[in-house]
């Protein structure tokens, strides 16, 4: 029954693990894209024809969109990763202690 436990425990952390970096990923297709709308950014001034309108185009609040949704993604992926490596290396360290202390326990009775 524990060996069931501790593969359900190592299923989770390890599925953790893959949320967090899913969410790192598309964080940082965002942030390529928000980069991309930098770097291409040219405020053009457009005016019509017909009349004397002017108008600024500017990219600005799409920009804005993409650095509001990608930071929260971004921290919620690497604590979903770190998170799920911790348990993972904790899982390990205590699943050794455990056999340290019952290999001492076997040397003690002989």
């Amino acid at each position: 029954m524990q060996w069931v436990e501790r593969q359900h425990f190592h299923h989770r952390s390890a599925l953790m693990q893959g949320w967090g970096a899913f969410l790192l990923l598309v964080a940082c297709v965002l942030w390529v894209w928000l980069g991309f709308l930098l770097w291409d950014q040219d405020d053009s001034l457009y005016c019509f024809r017909a009349s004397s309108i002017c108008e600024l185009d500017s990219t600005m609040p799409k920009q804005l969109i993409l650095l509001a949704v990608s930071a929260p993604l971004s921290v919620a992926g690497s604590a979903l990763l770190v998170a799920g490596s911790v348990r993972r290396q904790t899982s390990a360290h205590v699943l050794r202690v455990i056999e340290m202390q019952q290999s001492e326990e076997r040397a003690r009775r002989k």
